[in-house]
């Protein structure tokens, strides 16, 4: 006779409860796999559908400074070429403080005139310390170099913050948009209701109209554009 194992059905069924609370642990893990696999493509998704205006001015403002980059590489590498001197005359106008040494050269050169016209040689210190044309030159190509170099390097790092979300670049650049359309508006307005005009000459009203439209534009863009604001924010 054989004998009987009555706790055979006992464990049968125990090994089944632990099979589907296995299989049910292994599917709860599957499914959260699951779930943050979606949610990494959903992010780099969100990635690539930037919209199209932040990445063309972010890679703008990457060229810029590529380009400043550049024209300092040419000052500094060749700086006697006639590239370097037109550049000096050309960017040397932008500078803070050109007025005040183009206003002191042209004093220095009309006295000089003076001075040729009664036959009389202008004596070097005659109008203090002055520089000779070497060393003017070389002076201002110095500032255009450290006024290319800052350039560079600021409009680097707004362009970074652009690629990077940064909120506040966003609102910095609707304040400033916003606060000039608001500006201009209220001064034309106001030329308006007084009656006197705002004495704007002819040729400068369209060029007014087109900036005071981009400014506008470039406000609404940043303010209402779908996908701009979860671009900026949305990572906060």
């Amino acid at each position: 006779m054989e004998p009987v194992y009555k706790w055979e059905p006992i464990t049968e069924e125990y090994k089944n409860q632990g099979a589907v609370q296995v299989v049910d642990i292994e599917a709860e893990t599957q499914q959260k796999l699951r779930e943050i696999h979606e949610a990494a493509k959903k992010n780099v998704w969100v990635e690539k559908k930037a919209p199209i205006g932040i990445r063309i001015f972010t890679w703008y403002l990457f060229g810029r400074a590529g380009l400043y980059v550049l024209l300092l590489t040419i000052l500094a590498v060749f700086p006697q070429s006639s590239a370097s001197i037109w550049l000096v005359g050309g960017l040397g106008h932008f500078v803070p403080g050109a007025a005040s040494r183009e206003e002191a050269a042209k004093q220095r050169e009309e006295m000089r005139k003076e001075f040729d016209a009664q036959g009389i040689q202008m004596p070097d210190d005659y109008m203090g310390d002055q520089k000779s044309p070497e060393q003017a030159a070389q002076e201002s190509r110095e500032i255009v170099m450290v006024y290319l170099f800052a350039a560079a390097v600021i409009t680097a790092v707004v362009g970074f913050m652009w690629w990077n979300h940064s909120w506040k670049v966003r609102w910095v650049a609707m304040f400033y948009a916003g606060a000039f359309v608001a500006r201009a508006g209220l001064g034309l307005f106001a030329a308006w209701a007084s009656g006197v005009g705002a004495y704007i000459p002819p040729a400068l009203i369209p060029m007014l109209m087109a900036t005071i439209a981009w400014n506008g534009f470039i406000f609404c863009y940043l303010a209402f554009w779908p996908g701009v604001k979860e671009w900026f924010e949305g990572q906060h």
